[in-house]
């Protein structure tokens, strides 16, 4: 275990960055004060993009920041993830008349798209879970149950697990919906203690050791089946480290809570995203194939987030270079992706040789980044 002194010192200026420029721009600028809720994106100047959809996601996302954040202390009393509920519940649940949470709205505030997800309703139910532990409103556990009967009477699959959707498109399923709901019912159970969460999450694991977890290669599957075997071809191929990293953390956090055996499988995951996934700038590329080939070469913020989380739960756990490597991950955040083109934003995508893929500014990065630098704050002392 670490005391994680070169993280320390590499997370310092973000911590101020987070609390001092970030939180406030994005608490006040990145919301709708118009419309409702978050704005989706902002341009690269700053200023919302208001022509495009609002996805349920990033409102979850967004909700999530905005109540740990004023757990912590580092902005506001909670009175804007007050309005983003306020928004959610009466602008995205059940708004068809139907079950569930719809997909996306349009700028006008009608539905753009009725789609439920189970990525969505993940991260609606994360953000529930930080909000109901930040007030401790009774009447949201009332939805959240209502989210989890949906999610259960309407996307699970008699092979195990959530369907991607009620209406699915393909015949692909992902592993990156479970990820997230594994998130957000350890969540749910830090915030109620309640043990029926805890159950969920073990389910998860289990669907996540036996079907997602590929032990021949050590890595995660990212898509399957509807019967949850490895699609065939290169698409059944494919992994990505940012993903193995990110469940490393959540793995870590499951056996905080649970007990879980997790070694074996938080090594090999871990093993392969450090061996394969660093590209020769000391960034992330995005897709590999399981030999450790790289499929997409581009890099994106979230998965250097994740890294910093994982070597911060490993470290937690075990000795080695931990405490330097997730110091690495801010330092490249911050070279690269962090406080451009404006003080408070982000370039969210870069192509193998540097140049910036998107043209705007995605708020639903603020939740990796925030996440992120709350850990670091965690082991070192900053809270």
């Amino acid at each position: 275990m670490t005391g994680f002194p070169l993280l320390r010192r590499a997370v310092a200026p973000l911590f101020a960055w987070t609390k001092e420029t970030a939180l406030p721009f994005w608490g006040s600028v990145g919301v709708d004060e118009k419309r409702g809720g978050f704005h989706e994106r902002l341009d690269l100047s700053g200023a919302p993009v208001p022509d495009v959809p609002k996805r349920l996601m990033v409102q979850g996302r967004q909700l999530y920041v905005f109540s740990h954040a004023a757990i912590l202390g580092w902005h506001g009393d909670g009175r804007l993830a007050d309005r983003c509920v306020d928004y959610l519940l009466s602008s995205f649940y059940e708004a068809d008349g139907e079950p569930g949470w719809v997909f996306a709205l349009d700028p006008d505030g009608t539905i753009a798209n009725p789609m439920r997800d189970a990525y969505a309703h993940a991260f609606v139910l994360f953000g529930l879970a930080w909000y109901y532990r930040l007030t401790g409103d009774a009447q949201i556990l009332c939805v959240i149950d209502g989210t989890i009967r949906f999610l259960d009477e309407d996307l699970a699959s008699p092979h195990g697990g959530y369907r991607d959707t009620a209406t699915a498109p393909d015949a692909i399923r992902r592993q990156n919906p479970h990820m997230h709901l594994l998130e957000a019912f350890i969540a749910l159970y830090e915030a109620t203690g309640r043990d029926e969460y805890r159950q969920r999450g073990l389910q998860i694991f289990e669907l996540f050791a036996t079907r997602f977890f590929q032990s021949r290669t050590g890595t995660l599957c990212e898509y399957l089946t509807e019967e949850l075997a490895p699609q065939p071809g290169q698409r059944g191929d494919i992994v990505e480290p940012g993903h193995h990293y990110e469940w490393v953390w959540l793995l870590r956090q499951l056996q905080r809570l649970t007990g879980e055996r997790v070694e074996p499988y938080t090594s090999a995951l871990y093993r392969y995203a450090d061996v394969h996934g660093w590209d020769g700038e000391g960034l992330i590329v995005e897709e590999l194939g399981s030999a450790g080939n790289v499929i997409t070469a581009s890099r994106r913020i979230w998965p250097l987030t994740e890294a910093a989380k994982a070597n911060i739960a490993e470290g937690e756990h075990t000795s080695g270079t931990f405490d330097e490597k997730a110091a690495h991950c801010f330092d490249r955040l911050a070279a690269r992706f962090l406080r451009r083109p404006i003080a408070a934003g982000w370039i969210d995508r870069i192509t193998a040789s540097g140049e910036a893929m998107v043209d705007f500014m995605p708020a639903s990065t603020l939740y990796h980044v925030f996440c992120a630098i709350a850990e670091a704050a965690r082991v070192t002392r900053y809270i």
